[in-house]
């Protein structure tokens, strides 16, 4: 049975998508069988940060019936396999979260885990994609603004009695204004699974269309991203 770990955000912009496919690929890298889907299904981010905006099948056709969900499947360059979403205006009146869990339930046959980028805030979208979840990762950065809009989803999480496994801080500088690692984890009452340091050079990723870990892998961040890997997987780095 593949697991699926949804990662949210209480709020846009704060490395939600990055660390969905940094850690995605940290855990094929490690031997898991892991696919990445964008979640996201009113406003995908997922094909952007990998350099393709449109493919022939996408999640919004397996809700539709139209294709089976292992011909949505695509494998990225640098080894990382994804189920995009469709980033089309006319695809946001196409999502039916009853028919999406009923067609993820294939994955059970082709990975180990399924890895959610889910949408940031609440609403519908962040509601369905709890319910189909196993665990939950937040991603917050540490200023307070960020953190205060994670504070709003964990609660919202705890009163649907979802589980949370804990904190993915991005961005993470030790600079004044900025909240420390023991303030947030009191705040929310979680862990920080994985401290992600801030590194210019995310964005020269985003922009070359490939994970930072795969043009950085001796980076900090990328050892902080594997090192979620391996407490997620059991499995270390040779």
């Amino acid at each position: 049975m593949a697991k699926f770990i949804t990662i949210m955000s209480g709020k846009g912009g704060v490395g939600k998508t990055t660390s969905a496919t940094n850690l995605g690929l940290a855990m094929n890298n490690l031997g898991s069988e892991v696919i990445v889907l964008d979640g996201n299904l009113s406003s995908p981010n997922l094909s952007v940060h990998l350099g393709n905006t449109y493919f022939p099948v996408t999640i919004h056709d397996v809700m539709q019936n139209t294709h089976k969900i292992n011909q949505a499947i695509y494998k990225h360059h640098s080894g990382l396999r994804i189920i995009p979403a469709d980033m089309s205006m006319e695809a946001m009146r196409l999502v039916n979260f009853q028919e999406l869990e009923k067609k993820l339930q294939d994955i059970h046959m082709l990975a180990e885990y399924l890895l959610i980028d889910g949408s940031p805030g609440l609403g519908r979208e962040s509601t369905s994609l709890m319910n189909l979840s196993d665990e939950i990762l937040i991603v917050t950065n540490p200023d307070t603004p960020s953190v205060l809009d994670a504070k709003r989803l964990t609660d919202f999480a705890r009163k649907l009695n979802k589980p949370i496994t804990g904190l993915i801080i991005t961005k993470y500088s030790p600079k004044r204004y900025r909240m420390s690692v023991d303030e947030i984890e009191k705040f929310l009452d979680l862990p920080a699974l994985a401290i992600i340091p801030e590194d210019k050079r995310f964005e020269k990723a985003i922009h070359r269309k490939t994970p930072f870990i795969h043009l950085h892998p001796r980076a900090r961040a990328s050892r902080a991203y594997y090192k979620l890997a391996e407490i997620i997987t059991g499995r270390t780095k040779e």
